[in-house]
């Protein structure tokens, strides 16, 4: 399953499209028409579109499935755009007053962050805490043969499968 790549993917920013559906073909066309990459488990997908972009994800853990398509280059790390996006929906999210967080958050949070972001979709409200750091350490270490950032849009799909797309 590609789900928890799908959250890795929205995590460094990327928009990214978890796709449920049974339709084959109106996966194609959506990734055909977004100018996505698509990623995916099936490994004969590949040679059965050669026209498409298709990336085949072959590691089983979400960790080394991003390292993957790192690797395979399909996306590239863009400082600008980490952890900006909803982890659930994949809409960008907002920045807020902090005073709209209150009683929203556990408190303790409250009284310790000053920036809280909202998802405008869900109304799923983000901080920064204190694993960031790390987090952004971990980020660095996948890219670090990485020189240039992309800002790129990803869809996840059903069936195993995601693409990638450029922004516009």
């Amino acid at each position: 399953m590609l789900g928890k790549l799908a959250k890795g993917l929205r995590m460094l920013g990327y928009d990214t499209l978890y796709y449920r559906g049974e339709d084959f073909y109106q996966l194609i066309q959506l990734a055909r028409q977004e100018e996505r990459i698509l990623l995916t488990r099936d490994t004969k997908l590949a040679l059965r579109r050669p026209k498409d972009r298709i990336i085949t994800i072959t590691e089983d853990h979400p960790s080394r499935q991003l390292k993957e398509v790192v690797q395979k280059g399909g996306l590239s790390l863009g400082e600008e755009i980490l952890y900006t996006r909803c982890l659930l929906c994949n809409d960008t999210i907002d920045a807020i007053p902090r005073e709209e967080a209150e009683g929203k958050v556990p408190d303790f949070i409250f009284s310790q962050q000053r920036d809280f972001y909202r998802c405008p979709k869900c109304r799923r409200i983000y901080w920064q805490g204190s694993h960031l750091g790390n987090m952004l350490k971990r980020v660095k270490e996948l890219f670090h043969n990485k020189s240039e950032a992309r800002n790129t849009k990803l869809e996840t799909i059903s069936n195993d499968q995601i693409s990638n797309v450029p922004n516009k």
